[in-house]
C-alpha cells in the first residue's frame, strides 16, 4: 500500500495545463530583418496520482489499495495518549511513616477508590529508623508478610549498637525492593518487628519509622479506579472542497474513524460529548448515530496477557450514521469533543491490570474513498502569469495536446485577469475546452484516453490585451460519466492526464 499527499490532484492537473511561469527555453526561427518566431515549450508532462507519491507531507494523504483504488485520508494523529503514570504516578517518599507498635500497618499511597491486590515493585528502595532508650545492643528482626519473592517473605535483621549515649539510634541504608511482589486485599502493608536485648528481653522501640525514596511499580493488579481523560475542541480540516464553486458531489462511503491502541488491562470507553461537521458555508450539523449516546467500548488485554496490546477500530459510516448525507453537503471541518473513560461502570469487582509500560492512544481520522459521482461540479484555481517581457508580437499560437484517463468529462477554461482582478480575455472559445472521459472497460477501469490537440491563435491586438494580465483563473467543470443516474465510479492510481502545451510567438523586428 502506498501513502502520499493528495494536494487536490484534480486542481493540480488543470493548473499544470497553463502554468506560463514554467518557461525554460525558447527556439528562434527567421533570418535577417524578416519577422521571426519564438517557440516556447510550456509543459510536457504526465500528471498522475502516483506521481504525487514523492510529495507526501502533512496529515492529509492518499491511500492506494492493492487493487489501485484511491482514498483520501485526513488524520488527526494521537489526539490523546496516556501511559500508566496517568493512573499510578510515581509517588515520592516525602515523609516517613511511623511504626507505632511491633506490628504496624501502613496504607499504600494510592488514589481513593483504587484497590491494589497485587503489585511488583521497580526502582523503589525502603529504609528504616530505630530509636531506643534501653542501654543494650538490640537485635531487630523485621518482616513484611505481604511482600514476597520466589515464595520467600521479605525479612531483614538489624543491630542497634549500644554507644553508651542514650537514646540509641540506627538509620539503615536504603534497601531495594525491585522485583518483590505485594499481595493484599486492603491496600495495607504490614511491618512486624521483633526487638530483643542481649539478655533476651523483648521490647517495643521508643521510635520506629519507615521511609521510601519513590514508590514505583512494574505491574499492578486490582481495581484501578475511575478516570476520565478529556479530548476537547479538536478539529480535522477537510480540504476536499476548497476549490469548489458549484455543482454536486455524491461520495458513496465517507467515514470518520476512531482508532485506539490499548495495553491497559481495564475497560476503556469513549463518551462523545460533541461530534459536528462544519460545512463550507459556515453552518454546523451534528452527526447522528446510536453510538453518540452509547459511546464506544475499546478492547483491552485480559488478565492472562499482562503487557499485551489490543486495537479497536470503529467507524461512523453510512450504515450507522448520517455522515454521508452531511459530508456531501461539502464538509470543511470535523469538530469533536469526547472523553476516554477508564472503568466507566465503576465496577469494583473488575480485576484490572497494568504494567509499567502500559499506555493507550486515541487517533481520529476521516477517510473518503474516491468512489462516487460528481454532477457539473465547477472548481477553480488561480496561477500567476508574466507575458510582459515579449514586445512587438505579430501573432501567437497556443497548442495543447491532452489525453484523459479519468472517468470524468472535464471542460476547461482559462481567464486572464489584470492586477485589479478584471477579466481581460479567455484562452478557449465559448464555455471552454471539452476533454471527454475515458471509456470504462468491463473491469470498471478506464481504457487510456485518446490524445486531443487544440490550437488557439491570437493576433497582435488580442495578445497585447492579455500581456497586461497578472494572473490566470483556471476553471474546470467536471461531470462523472453516468452522473445523471448517480453511477458511482472509482478513481485508480494509474489514471493520469497527459499534457503537452506550448506557444509559438511571431515577433516583428
Amino acid at each position: 500500500m502506498h501513502i502520499f499527499s493528495s494536494k487536490d490532484f484534480i486542481i493540480y492537473m488543470l493548473s499544470c495545463l497553463f502554468l506560463t511561469s514554467c518557461l525554460d527555453k525558447t527556439f528562434e526561427t527567421g533570418w535577417g530583418d524578416q519577422p521571426y518566431e519564438i517557440a516556447i515549450p510550456l509543459i510536457n508532462s504526465e500528471i498522475s496520482v502516483s506521481r504525487l507519491i514523492s510529495a507526501s507531507e502533512g496529515t492529509t494523504v492518499l491511500i492506494v489499495a492493492p487493487d489501485g483504488r484511491v482514498s483520501v485520508v485526513y488524520n488527526n494523529e494521537n489526539v490523546l495518549s496516556k501511559n500508566v503514570t496517568a493512573i499510578f504516578p510515581p509517588f515520592p517518599g516525602l515523609f516517613p511513616y511511623e511504626l507505632k507498635d511491633s506490628v504496624s500497618s501502613v496504607q499504600l499511597p494510592v488514589s481513593a477508590g483504587q484497590l491494589v491486590k497485587k503489585a511488583i515493585f521497580k526502582n523503589t528502595k525502603i529504609g528504616f529508623f530505630f530509636e531506643s532508650n534501653t542501654a543494650s545492643d538490640i537485635k531487630v528482626n523485621l518482616r513484611i508478610p505481604e511482600l514476597t519473592k520466589n515464595n520467600v517473605v521479605f525479612e531483614k535483621e538489624f543491630t542497634i549498637k549500644n554507644t553508651g549515649t542514650l537514646p540509641l539510634r540506627l538509620q539503615t541504608e536504603l534497601i531495594s525492593v525491585d522485583g518483590w511482589t505485594y499481595n493484599s486485599n486492603n491496600n495495607l502493608i504490614t511491618f512486624r518487628y521483633n526487638a530483643v536485648t542481649t539478655n533476651g528481653t523483648k521490647l517495643v522501640l521508643d521510635k520506629a519509622l519507615m521511609n521510601f525514596d519513590v514508590l514505583n511499580f512494574a505491574y499492578i493488579e486490582g481495581y484501578l479506579g475511575y478516570h476520565k481523560f478529556p479530548i476537547e475542541g479538536s478539529v480535522i480540516k477537510i480540504g476536499l472542497f476548497d476549490q469548489w464553486k458549484s455543482g454536486g458531489f455524491d461520495f458513496t462511503d465517507p467515514k470518520l474513524s476512531i482508532s485506539v491502541d490499548n495495553s491497559f488491562g481495564v475497560p476503556v470507553k469513549s463518551k462523545i460529548n460533541k461530534l459536528d461537521l462544519k460545512l463550507i458555508n459556515g453552518s454546523v450539523i451534528s452527526l447522528q448515530s446510536p453510538f453518540i449516546a452509547s459511546g464506544i467500548d475499546f478492547n483491552y488485554p485480559p488478565l492472562s496477557e499482562p503487557g499485551g496490546l489490543k486495537t479497536t477500530h470503529f467507524e461512523f459510516n453510512k450504515s450507522n450514521s448520517n455522515i454521508r448525507d452531511i459530508f456531501n453537503e461539502k464538509t470543511s471541518e470535523i469538530i469533536y469533543d469526547l472523553n476516554a473513560i477508564v472503568n466507566p461502570l465503576q465496577d469494583t469487582t473488575i480485576n484490572g491490570h497494568v504494567t509499567g509500560d502500559s499506555y493507550f492512544t486515541v487517533k481520529v481520522a476521516v477517510e473518503v474513498p474516491l468512489s462516487g459521482s460528481v454532477n457539473q461540479v465547477v472548481i477553480a484555481d488561480t496561477v500567476d502569469v508574466n507575458l510582459t517581457e515579449f514586445d512587438k508580437i505579430q501573432s501567437a499560437e497556443f497548442k495543447t495536446i491532452i489525453a484523459n484517463d479519468f472517468p470524468a468529462d472535464v471542460r476547461v477554461q482559462a481567464i486572464f485577469i489584470d492586477e485589479k482582478n478584471i477579466a481581460l480575455d479567455q484562452l478557449f472559445n465559448g464555455s471552454g475546452l471539452f476533454i471527454p472521459a475515458a471509456i470504462i472497460a468491463a473491469n470498471g477501469i478506464t481504457i487510456p484516453g485518446q490524445e486531443k490537440t487544440e490550437f488557439i491563435t491570437m493576433d497582435e491586438t488580442r495578445f497585447e490585451k492579455i500581456k497586461k494580465s497578472k494572473k490566470m483563473v483556471i476553471t474546470g467543470t467536471i461531470n462523472t460519466t453516468g452522473s445523471d443516474t448517480k453511477r458511482p465510479l472509482w478513481i485508480y492510481d494509474k489514471y493520469s492526464i497527459k499534457v503537452k502545451a506550448g506557444v509559438k510567438l511571431k515577433l516583428k523586428l
